[in-house]
């Protein structure tokens, strides 16, 4: 039995040599194919590479394409003996998807083996807007023992997915006002299990300005009938939109892409699949001639004071409010008007909006600092604020209520006071600081104030001069010329030899000078070679030899028991460097 063991591994391994001799002989060959010359652009194309009778080829690198986005690669290896002949053969496919329609190039791949040259065919593919069928998933492939996938899932033999899922643009009506809320809303109709959305399209409309609201953790989604087929449907993206210009504005197409769950995979893969919505038109009308320039919206509108009484000496801060469902970021709140009682100061401006399901919400607040001249009850006028109401077709004018505050004490004099005539506002950041009447003194410190700032400044000017000086001329001129690139050359392996502390150093610095000098590779130096050119460059054949000699000598010390006595090899080394110094005269 041991002897059978035997013969039988001998003719195994036999046959493995026979195999690799005549795979060899096989000749090699690289082609390439797509699995469609015509698609949509939220379509996938399959690219395949085959490399047969290459001995472990490495993938080829497609991230230069700028017509196409990777999306997924896989490899597979197969290996055949066949009727005395064996074969192999390694599939790349690249799922790709295209960035823009139009007809696109995929360019020939090119790789070289064994000193061969082999070239794919360059294929063409027209790329039409949306999808012409669902993206498949990759082919099924014969098991093989050889193969890189032979521990597969077991999983990988049920029926794929069928790819069920589209986008919708809506808004609540195509005919709007300038400056009118649209509600515009991205809307996800999906029978498949979706994990994760991206926006690729860029999120500004021309001739609207937007707020985009927040997009939440999690979307729950509702129901919905389509033709007799229930689909899940999620409101992935939603924005307000103003138009700012009349006429007939578009919104163009938004891009997503979106990553499905692979429910073929047992790790939770997701399979990414792009899709796009429609492109939608509005008609923007202009609102009616006695309305321009108004807000166009629903709002509320109210002012009130914190206090009813006060000292003269006092501020007191007005509030005003404006909050509904327009653009209240456009909003302007309506002045004070003026008068002798009262100084009335810039008013303190903030914002902030409130994302409902419905629309969206603002409110802008005004703080007005109020200042008082004389004592008495006061009264501040109401104001109006007007507004465009699109609902109703008209324009409507809301009016707050009048405030009085009871102004009473003495004015303090101009040393004490707090406020005064033709006083001056001292604003930090956003909130009033303190108020005071003359020329204010700037306190702070500033460091170009100091008197070295300007020995600094002369500092840094100076080297940032000396670079540009040394990158200009140094680098550029001096040090790559000829001439000091040769004198650098010869006193880098003087400044070599003089640290080599054994014989069998030398030669490898000889031939890094040689090639340095003639410009030759490191494989193409040889002692023949170096004879040559120093006979062409009419270097003394006495000096040749002595180079050779000692190079030779460096060479053989590797492998030769007796080393060369510290004393011995200093002689050598003071007669390689003034050799050197003769030669390098000749190898200019």
């Amino acid at each position: 039995m041991k002897r059978t063991g035997s013969a039988s591994f001998f003719l195994l391994l036999a046959m493995l040599l026979a195999a690799s001799t005549l795979l060899s002989e096989v000749d090699a060959e690289v082609t390439a194919g797509v699995s469609a010359e015509k698609l949509g652009l939220d379509d996938t194309l399959i690219y395949t590479l085959i490399f047969k009778n290459i001995e472990n080829p490495s993938q080829p690198d497609l991230t230069y394409l700028d017509d196409f986005k990777t999306l997924q690669t896989s490899r597979s290896s197969e290996f055949q003996f066949r009727n005395g002949a064996s074969s192999t053969s390694t599939r790349f496919v690249y799922y790709l998807m295209p960035v823009r329609t139009g007809k696109l190039t995929l360019p020939p791949v090119r790789y070289q083996y064994m000193g061969q040259d082999y070239q794919t065919r360059q294929f063409t593919v027209e790329v039409v807007k949306g999808s012409l069928y669902p993206a498949q998933p990759p082919p099924a492939r014969q098991p093989s023992f050889f193969g890189d996938d032979f521990l597969t899932s077991p999983m990988q033999d049920r029926q794929p997915q069928k790819v069920d899922a589209y986008l919708r643009a809506v808004l609540p009506k195509k005919n709007c006002l300038k400056g009118e809320q649209l509600l515009f809303r991205v809307l996800l109709y999906t029978r498949n299990r979706i994990q994760a959305v991206n926006m690729l399209s860029s999120a500004s409309f021309a001739g609207f300005w937007q707020e985009w609201f927040p997009v939440p953790q999690s979307i729950t989604p509702g129901s919905e009938n389509v033709d007799g087929v229930i689909y899940q449907v999620y409101e992935i993206r939603k924005a307000a939109l103003f138009a700012s210009e009349s006429g007939t504005l578009t919104i163009p197409s938004l891009q997503f892409d979106l990553e499905m769950a692979d429910a073929q995979s047992m790790f939770f893969a997701a399979q990414p699949i792009r899709r796009s919505t429609q492109e939608v038109k509005i008609t923007v009308g202009e609102p009616p001639p006695a309305a321009a320039g108004l807000p166009v919206g629903q709002f509320d509108f109210s002012m009130h004071s914190p206090q009813a009484q006060a000292d003269i000496n006092d501020i007191v801060t007005l509030q005003i409010k404006i909050s509904g469902s327009g653009n209240c970021k456009a909003i302007i709140p309506p002045p004070l008007p003026g008068s002798d009682q009262f100084i009335a100061y810039p008013a303190k401006i903030t914002q902030e909006n409130t994302y409902n399901s419905a629309a969206l919400a603002g409110t802008l607040r005004a703080e007005i600092p109020v200042s008082f001249n004389k004592t008495g009850t006061l009264t501040f006028p109401p104001l109006e604020f007007r507004y465009f109401d699109p609902a109703r077709g008209s324009i409507v004018s809301l009016r707050s209520r009048s405030l009085a505050i009871r102004v009473s004490g003495e004015k303090l004099s101009t040393d004490q006071a707090l406020t005064l005539p033709k006083s001056a506002i001292v604003q930090k950041g956003e909130d009033i600081d303190f108020i005071r009447s003359g020329r204010l003194h700037d306190q702070s410190w500033h460091l170009y104030r100091q008197k070295w700032f300007a020995a600094v400044i002369l500092a840094f000017f100076a080297f940032n001069l000396l670079l540009l000086l040394k990158t200009v001329l140094w680098d550029r001129h001096i040090a790559a010329s000829p001439l000091l690139r040769n004198r650098q050359v010869l006193a880098r392996t003087l400044k070599r030899l003089a640290r080599v502390r054994h014989g069998e150093d030398i030669a490898p610095l000889l031939e890094a000078y040689f090639q340095a000098k003639s410009g030759l590779g490191l494989a193409e130096i040889s002692n023949r070679k170096i004879a040559e050119i120093f006979s062409q460059r009419q270097v003394a054949a006495a000096m040749a030899e002595k180079f050779l000699f000692i190079k030779s000598q460096s060479e053989l010390a590797k492998f030769s028991e007796h080393k060369k006595s510290a004393l011995e090899l200093k002689k050598d080394l003071e007669t390689l460097r003034g050799l050197l110094r003769e030669i390098d005269k000749k190898l200019k």
